[in-house]
């Protein structure tokens, strides 16, 4: 059925509603702006409607709009014009036709009564109200880009033009400020009272002002957000809470969701949050610290005598199955109407079945894209403004403030000063709604390590300060498959997690767990801190630990380097990272860790060498020089090799190695990433129960008690069936861009520099030793 634009309150009406909520004007000018705007036959059906949740936001304000109503329209039935009143534009405007004889109506409107469902957008225009945007729109067949993709079809609740949206909100930056076209009012169907027999009564619905509590987890939003749109239509007062339990987010055997970093991003984001409630609405955020959630929220429930619960879902499985057991203990036991949302991901992992496409390729994205298109899935839906209304409770519950939840603190000394180690991290960031939105417009900008735009909107993600619908919203007109991906490789991680819940723990990979590793604490240190006396790698552990961000590349740099040539355990990475980055997830960072670490179910298939990596992304050295200020002043050809700069250069830019730059922990790169190809080859050889003889591909068992074969390193299946070969043509190590003039000007100085060309003679007579070495060993 089409809805009429009767039904919602227009723009030019929300506006002078919203002044006159402000105090700019007073009841009676109020009214009467409203009755010139909308006419008489909309005003009198809608005003009441209209103004309902004014009621607990300020209920003298609605007593005053109430009256002025009242005593307008308390005999309009009596009134000899008020048939020509529903008259506008040519056409009856309102339902009061219902009443009429159709015969007496067609003659009043002078010809046929418009049907709303075949009228255009200028006869008839059907605007977007919050229920509606709950509804799926019409799916079409996909273009390739499968359920990541929005296309065309827009639905009739959102027949708005999206260009024009996506340019106000780049103009707000995190949403449109000014609510258009929504209505004010609960648009959710509710039982009206029966018309009287005098045309249309407009009494006021019935709605239960018994509080609403709204629990908030990783949906730190306004825009965007069906849980809270969904908890301020209930015409009630809403109950914003944040509820903290440090033990349950770091789940029952640490896989630690909750790190440093991560803590600190929280605290700041919620800070922000709390503000905009209080701007906008008046309403604050309630904050409580419990090691039993359970217990805090019926304690919430019974101090504010509210009946419904609204929250939304997070997959982790281990909060998932506490959060499934609250909610069942809170509906079964205390009768709380219980209301969960999905907005955290596009597609639930529950939603996910490869019954069509089986489990062969399982964990590549490629596959798990084509799991959304067969799998019967509800399409992604379009983004929802922040609601205009969000009625605060009297009786606020005792909570506590936002500093007592202790996110932030900070290690103090025996002196008494505090260590703010996560000053650099405030420096860096806007924690805002508003900042997501401002890093939106840089998330497309991908590439070198040295351009500081990429991929800087991972964080507001991850605590749902911006919703991956909008960004797919505005991904539509930027054309990016990859930028598509970046958001299916999030959805993939939480299905895998659903799947194998030890993921952060266990390797995936049974025989896997038998992989040799090393324990040498002090290469696990260096690594920890950019000294390791690669630049590449230190620059991008330093960045880490002071900003809590890394771009997507050099992630993939620093964990090659720990895994494949310090040969320690993928861990200790997933750890260090859970610790030190602001966008720590514990699905996709276990997935990662596992694929890096070739006990995940899509292997990497390559291995970033610290240096030939650093002349693709980093060519003049300057986020090197940026990150390792101790290097600045080394030249463009050995900054990112400064064991072959001569000592007279070194002198020059004050470097000394070994005390202002440290000497490389590991000397021999490729001794090293054989002995780890060596080490992966023998597990493999002595658990060939879980290798298929035939393909030479990893098997995994799976709950079926199958094996299933998996994507398997290229390197590691012709190692396997050419043991004796010296050369593997399907090598791992990317070579990256290779400058023949910086090794022309290396060449240079070691001829020219009497020393530099010594040690450079005393490196090739080692090399060349250690070869012959080989040699007779074989």
């Amino acid at each position: 059925m089409a809805t009429t634009e009767e039904e919602y309150i227009s723009s030019e009406s929300f506006d002078i509603l919203h002044n006159c909520i402000n105090g700019c004007i007073d009841a009676d000018e109020c009214f009467c702006m409203m009755l010139s705007v909308d006419g008489f036959d909309k005003t009198r059906n809608t005003f009441l409607s209209n103004i309902e949740q004014i009621e607990f936001a300020n209920p003298v304000l609605h007593k005053q709009l109430t009256e002025v109503y009242g005593g307008y329209f308390s005999n309009w039935h009596n009134s000899p014009s008020a048939i020509e009143c529903s008259v506008e534009n040519g056409y009856l405007t309102s339902d009061f036709g219902y009443e009429l004889d159709m015969d007496m109506a067609l003659r009043v409107s002078g010809g046929e009564i418009p049907n709303p469902d075949n009228a255009n957008e200028d006869e008839f225009t059907t605007t977007l109200s919050y229920a509606s945007c709950f509804q799926p729109p019409k799916k079409k067949p996909d273009d390739g880009l499968g359920m990541y993709n929005i296309k065309d079809d827009v639905s009739p609740q959102c027949s708005k033009d999206i260009k024009q949206e996506q340019s106000l909100r780049r103009k707000n930056k995190h949403g449109a400020e000014k609510v258009q076209n929504h209505n004010i009012t609960n648009s959710i169907p509710v039982k009206e009272r029966k018309r009287k027999s005098q045309g249309m009564s407009s009494v006021p619905y019935s709605i239960s002002n018994r509080p609403i509590v709204y629990w908030m987890r990783k949906d730190l939003r306004l825009y965007d957000n069906p849980a809270l749109c969904a908890a301020s239509l209930k015409g009630a007062p809403v109950l914003v809470t944040f509820i903290w339990s440090e033990k349950d987010e770091n789940g029952p055997i640490n896989f630690l969701g909750a790190g440093g970093a991560t803590k600190v991003w929280l605290h700041e984001a919620l800070k922000e949050l709390n503000k905009d409630l209080i701007d906008k609405y008046g309403n604050g955020i309630l904050f409580y610290k419990t090691s039993d959630v359970g217990n805090q929220i019926k304690e919430i429930m019974r101090q504010s005598n509210a009946q419904t619960l609204i929250i939304d879902n997070v997959y982790e499985p281990f909060v998932k199955q506490r959060d499934d057991k609250i909610c069942e203990d809170l509906s079964k036991n205390k009768g709380i109407n219980i209301e969960r949302f999905d907005s955290l991901l596009l597609h639930e992992p529950d939603s996910i079945n490869t019954e069509s496409v089986y489990m062969r390729g399982i964990g590549s994205v490629v596959h798990f894209m084509e799991c959304c298109r067969q799998s019967s899935t509800k399409p992604i839906g379009h983004p929802l403004d922040s609601p205009p209304f969000l009625p605060k409770i009297d009786n606020i519950p005792s909570s506590m403030v936002l500093d007592e939840l202790k996110l932030a603190k900070m290690p103090v000394r025996k002196d008494g000063t505090v260590i703010d180690w996560a000053a650099p991290i405030r420096k860096s960031w806007d924690f805002s709604e508003k900042g997501a939105w401002d890093a939106l417009t840089m998330f497309l900008e991908e590439g070198r390590a040295d351009n500081l735009n990429t991929c800087r909107i991972s964080p507001y993600l991850h605590f749902g300060q911006i919703s991956p619908r909008s960004i797919l919203t505005e991904a539509r007109h930027m054309k990016s498959p990859k930028f598509l991906r970046k958001l299916a490789w999030r959805d993939l991680a939480y299905w895998l997690l659903t799947l194998w819940p030890d993921l952060p723990v266990e390797p995936t990979r049974p025989h896997y767990k038998h992989q040799r590793w090393s324990d040498n604490k002090a290469h696990l240190k260096a690594w920890q801190r950019g000294n390791t006396g690669y630049p590449l790698v230190d620059a991008a552990m330093r960045q880490l630990w002071l900003t809590g961000w890394l771009n997507n590349y050099m992630r993939h740099v620093v964990a090659s380097f720990l895994i494949s040539y310090l040969h320690l355990h993928w861990k200790e990475g997933y750890l260090w990272f859970q610790d030190t980055l602001l966008d720590a997830d514990v699905a996709i960072n276990a997935m990662m860790w596992q694929n890096g670490g070739m006990s995940g179910l899509d292997q990497w298939n390559f291995v970033m060498h610290p240096v030939d990596a650093a002349m693709t992304c980093d060519p003049k050295g300057d986020y090197v020089r940026q990150w390792c200020p101790e290097l600045q002043k080394m030249p463009e050809e050995f900054i990112h090799k400064p064991w072959k700069c001569p000592p007279s250069i070194l002198k020059r830019c004050n470097v000394q190695l070994g005390v202002t730059y440290p000497h490389r922990i590991i000397t021999n790169l490729e001794e090293a990433r054989e002995q780890s190809l060596k080490d992966v080859m023998d597990l493999r050889k002595k658990h060939q129960e879980y290798v298929c003889p035939r393909t030479g591909l990893d098997l995994v068992p799976i709950p079926s008690g199958l094996l299933l074969p998996v994507i398997t390193r290229k390197e590691f299946r012709y190692k396997l069936s050419n043991p004796d070969s010296k050369d593997n043509p399907y090598s791992a190590v990317l070579k990256g861009y290779r400058s023949r003039q910086r090794d022309e000007a290396i060449a240079y100085a070691n001829q020219r520099d009497f020393l530099a060309s010594t040690m450079n003679e005393c490196v090739l007579r080692h090399d060349r030793s250690q070869k012959a070495n080989k040699e007779i060993r074989l």
